[in-house]
C-alpha cells in the first residue's frame, strides 16, 4: 500500500466534467504545493476516494462538493462523509441558491459554508484559503491537547505514585512516633502511681502528636512527695527527648532518696546538666534546648507545701472555686542566666486543690470568636465552676467544648490534687 502518511488533500465532487475542470484550474493557482487536488463526479465515488486516502494515512482537508448530483446529492454525501473525516471543512456548491439544501446539511453537521454558482474565483480562494488555514489551526490545537492529555496522564501516574509512595512513608513514620510513645512512656514516670500518694488525683495529658513535650514526674521522700511538670520547647521527637532526659536527670538529682538543696537548686542543676549534655561550645540562640519547669514537694502530715518554678504554672482553687496563682508562664526563656528568674515560695494547701499545668491547656483555640482561651480565661471557667464539681475535674470535656472543631495548637498536661 502506498504510504502517504500525513499528506494534506483537498476533495472536490461534481458530477459536471466542465465544472471539475474549472474548479481544479481555479484552486490550483492559489493551493499550496503541499495540497493535493482529489477529484470525484459523484458521491459514490468522493466515498471510495476518501477511504482509500485514509487507509493511505493522508489527511483530507477540505471538500467541496455540489449540491445537485445523481443518484447522491451533496448534502447527503457530506452527511456521509462527516463520519469519517469529521474535522475536514465542508464547502457546498450549489448552482440554485437553494437554501432548503444548505439547511438539511445544517441540521446534521457544522457546514464551513456554501457558495452560489457561478463563483467569483476571488471568492472561491478567500473561503478555501480560509477553509485551511482553520483546518491547519484546529489540527494543531488536537495535537497540542493530546500532548497535554499524555502529559497529563503522565503527572497523574506521578502523583499516583508520589502519593503511594508518600503513604508509606507517613505509614512508617506513624509506626516509628507510635514506637516513640512507648519508649517515651516506658521512660516517664508511670503517672498511675501519683494517686497511690494523692487524694483526688486527676491527669489530663493531650500530645500534639503521637509523642508530647510535656511530661509529669514525681518521687516519694521519706513523709514528703516531690512533684514535677515539665513543658519543653518544640514538639514531636524533639520536645520528647528532651522530657526524657530532664525526667531521667531529676531521677539521678534524687536517686539517693534526698533532696540535694533546694527545689530551686533542682530546677538550675537539671536545666544546666541539660544544656551540658545537649549542647557544647554551642552560642545559646533562638533553638537552644530548654523546659518550663515546676517542682512541689508536698509535706503530707503539715499539708504544706514547697514550690519552685521556671516559667511554668502553678494554681490553688479552694472549696469555692477562688483561685491563687503562685506562679505562671511568661513565655518561653533562652537565657543563658535563668537562675534569677526561678521563683519558689510556700504555700497551705489545707482544703485546696493544686493544679500544675502547661501553657498548652490554654493556648487552645475555640470559642464563640475562635481565639486562645488563655490563662484568664482557664481562671474564669475554673472560678465559675465548669471545672471542678464535688471530688471530680472535667478540664476535658470544658476544653473540648471550648475547642469544638478547632485542632490542637500545643502539647497540653493538666496536673491536679488535693493531701
Amino acid at each position: 500500500m502506498k504510504d502517504n502518511s500525513d499528506k494534506k488533500y483537498i476533495l472536490v465532487v461534481d458530477d459536471e466534467a466542465i465544472i471539475l475542470r474549472v474548479l481544479l484550474h481555479h484552486l490550483t493557482r492559489f493551493l499550496p504545493p503541499e495540497i493535493e487536488i482529489i477529484t470525484a463526479m459523484s458521491g459514490e465515488e468522493a466515498l471510495s476516494r476518501s477511504q482509500m486516502i485514509l487507509e493511505e494515512g493522508g489527511r483530507i482537508v477540505c471538500v467541496i462538493s455540489d449540491y445537485l448530483m445523481h443518484p447522491m446529492r451533496g448534502s447527503e454525501l457530506l452527511i456521509k462523509l462527516n463520519e469519517t473525516i469529521p474535522c475536514a471543512k465542508k464547502i457546498l456548491l450549489t448552482g440554485q441558491a437553494d437554501l432548503d439544501a444548505v439547511s438539511e446539511v445544517l441540521k446534521q453537521i457544522h457546514l464551513f459554508r456554501y457558495i452560489s454558482k457561478p463563483w467569483e474565483p476571488s471568492d472561491l480562494e478567500m473561503t478555501v484559503s480560509e477553509a485551511i488555514r482553520m483546518y491547519d489551526f484546529e489540527f494543531e490545537l488536537r495535537n497540542r491537547n493530546k500532548e497535554l492529555e499524555t502529559i497529563q496522564f503522565s503527572l497523574e501516574e506521578k502523583v499516583i505514585e508520589r502519593t503511594k509512595e508518600l503513604e508509606q512513608r507517613n505509614l512508617e513514620l506513624q509506626q516509628g512516633l507510635q514506637y516513640a510513645r512507648y519508649i517515651q512512656e516506658c521512660l516517664l514516670t508511670d503517672t498511675s502511681e501519683f494517686g497511690a500518694h494523692l487524694k483526688n488525683f486527676h491527669i489530663y495529658n493531650k500530645p500534639l502528636g503521637e509523642v508530647s513535650g510535656d511530661f509529669a514526674w514525681c518521687r516519694a521522700i521519706d513523709n514528703k512527695l516531690l512533684l514535677a511538670v515539665g513543658d519543653s520547647t518544640g514538639h514531636g521527637l524533639a520536645g520528647a527527648l528532651i522530657t526524657v532526659m530532664v525526667s531521667d536527670i531529676l531521677s539521678e538529682k534524687t536517686a539517693k532518696g534526698e533532696l540535694a538543696g533546694s527545689l530551686r537548686d533542682i530546677i538550675s542543676q537539671a536545666l544546666n546538666t541539660l544544656r551540658s549534655r545537649i549542647q557544647r561550645n554551642v552560642i545559646y540562640g533562638e533553638h537552644a534546648p530548654a523546659i518550663d519547669l515546676a517542682i512541689v514537694l508536698i509535706e503530707k502530715d503539715f499539708q504544706e507545701m514547697e514550690w519552685a518554678s521556671l516559667n511554668s504554672n502553678i494554681i490553688l482553687v479552694d472549696e469555692n472555686n477562688q483561685t491563687e496563682i503562685l506562679c505562671k508562664t511568661h513565655g518561653f526563656l533562652h537565657l543563658p542566666n535563668f537562675e534569677d528568674k526561678i521563683l519558689h515560695g510556700r504555700a497551705n494547701i489545707r482544703d485546696k486543690k493544686v493544679i500544675m499545668l502547661t501553657d498548652g491547656i490554654y493556648d487552645q483555640i475555640g470559642g464563640e470568636k475562635n481565639k486562645r482561651l488563655k490563662l484568664s480565661g482557664l481562671i474564669q471557667k475554673i472560678e465559675q465552676g465548669e471545672i471542678f464539681s464535688e471530688n471530680s475535674c472535667n478540664i476535658e470535656e470544658s476544653l473540648a467544648a471550648w475547642q469544638g472543631e478547632n485542632e490542637p495548637t500545643d502539647d497540653a498536661l493538666w496536673l491536679c490534687f488535693r493531701v
